[in-house]
């Protein structure tokens, strides 16, 4: 049997041990790693009306994660969706088990690709991407983004809407240390009871009532240009005297890596700093300071990362942006506010990422951040091959940056070695998101963390991400 029939049949047969055939319904023999779990219930009756099949081992993996192409499946055949229609996923052949249920998914209009035209059906979807997914199918109003997650920071942008939709009506819910974790992935257990919940409110014309719209991991439809600025703010605490309008001095980039850059300014005032980054489009009007403010481009859509930082008046500040794609031209909007409201005009920065290899980093993410603890996200290359091994290195925020070398080493730029938790080794399978939990930080601190992937003497572009204690 050849690989390329072996890689089908896998598929096929994950698939099918997840969905069973609808008309057959009995009742099915308690699996022995249900029992006593919190979705045993739910489990249970989707085995017995054979929406879903166990392992051949008589398992069921409740906490197993779920992939994307599983999880369209299990949508459609719950909701109803048969219809399709024409998809070009540079990595979904027609001969893939999951291409027909994407091409139903996507016709449906509930989920799209990714912004290099890929579906990655085989990535685990993550628990925030299953949110969107529900006030989607279900057309939840997504207008409030307010939770009560202890995470709620780290609820990306493009999904807080649909987090706090499908929360408020008990859809998807908390964990018992009321955090929602984002960017965790979806188990099978976790799949079953988002799906069941949402059949309670599965509207009466399944398939047709869902406007289809870009995922939310998809590339904004439109990004801003560099070459016009913005009419700055006033705010009304002045004093009544003269305004000094805040300026920013020194907007430039520094380490660019494949999917993180660093960004540089200078504020004339003590305030705050804040920015969006969206790919750099020279048809595109720069984003106002509001717009800028509110993480969006001028298009009124969300920019790829976005932010804010304290800042001090003349003192250089810098951060990070991630969540950008390889061999890709980006522009970042940065204004600062003052105390009194008063904003600077709109700055731009230009870079263009690293080009990439099919074995490069491909997400390298902060996630939930504590007060002595925080979780990194890392993936790099695609679904197949050996683990490789990446190193890792976290300084302070004021520190220099250590070189490739030195990185790779475990080292900081004075060359002086590292030791945990300040250094490590990830040994991670390609194209499967890894969690790093980095422990014991201080409270109330900022870190910068290197990530860099090799062997000997050849090693990847450095990325890294900036991530603050509370």
């Amino acid at each position: 049997m050849n690989k390329k029939w072996r890689g089908i049949m896998t598929g096929i047969l994950g698939i099918s041990m997840l969905l069973g055939s609808l008309g057959s319904v009995s009742a099915a023999p308690v699996p022995k790693d249900i029992q006593g779990h919190w979705a045993q219930s739910q489990l249970q009756e989707w085995l017995d009306a054979g929406y879903l099949h166990g392992y051949q081992d008589g398992t069921v993996k409740p906490n197993k994660a779920i992939t994307r192409g599983e999880y369209v499946a299990l949508v459609n055949r719950l909701f109803g969706f048969t219809e399709t229609t024409t998809i070009s996923f540079k990595d979904l052949k027609s001969s893939n088990w999951a291409y027909t249920e994407v091409a139903k998914a996507v016709k449906a209009g509930y989920i799209g690709g990714y912004e290099n035209n890929t579906f990655r059906s085989n990535n685990a979807l993550t628990r925030q991407e299953a949110a969107v997914i529900v006030a989607k199918v279900l057309d939840l109003n997504t207008s409030s983004t307010s939770t009560n997650f202890k995470d709620s920071a780290q609820i990306a942008s493009w999904s807080r809407g649909a987090v706090s939709a499908a929360a408020a009506k008990k859809i998807i819910n908390g964990y018992p240390d009321g955090t929602f974790g984002p960017k965790k992935a979806l188990t099978r257990a976790e799949a079953v009871g988002i799906i069941s919940n949402s059949v309670i409110y599965k509207p009466t014309n399944p398939g047709g009532v869902v406007t289809p719209t870009p995922t939310p991991t998809a590339t904004p439809t439109a990004s801003p240009t560099p070459t016009a600025t913005a009419t700055p703010g006033s705010g009304s605490g002045g004093g009544g005297g003269t305004v000094t309008t805040p300026t920013v001095s020194g907007a430039t980039y520094g380490n660019v890596g494949v999917v993180t850059a660093d960004v540089y300014l200078t504020p004339s005032v003590t305030g705050t700093v804040y920015y969006v980054v969206a790919p750099y489009n020279s048809s595109a009007a720069v984003p106002s300071v509001l717009q800028v403010r509110d993480g969006l481009t001028s298009a009124g859509t969300l920019g790829v990362n976005h932010g804010n930082k304290a800042t001090l008046a003349n003192t250089s500040v810098s951060f990070s942006v991630y969540g950008l794609v390889a061999g890709t031209e980006y522009a970042t909007y940065v204004t600062v506010a003052d105390a009194s409201g008063n904003w600077s005009t709109v700055s731009t920065v230009q870079f263009t990422t690293v080009s990439g290899t099919a074995t490069s980093i491909s997400q390298f993410e902060p996630g939930n951040v504590g007060t002595v603890t925080a979780d990194v996200y890392v993936t790099y290359g695609q679904i197949s091959g050996s683990p490789e091994s990446l190193r890792y290195v976290v300084l302070l925020d004021s520190a220099v940056d250590p070189s490739a070398a030195q990185i790779a080493a475990g080292q900081n730029s004075s060359g002086v070695a590292l030791t945990s938790p300040w250094t490590g080794m990830i040994l991670a399978l390609p194209g499967v998101e890894r969690t790093v939990t980095l422990s014991g930080l201080a409270t109330d601190t900022g870190y910068k963390i290197y990530l860099i992937k090799g062997t000997g003497s050849t090693w990847s572009p450095v990325e890294i991400i900036r991530i603050h204690t509370k």
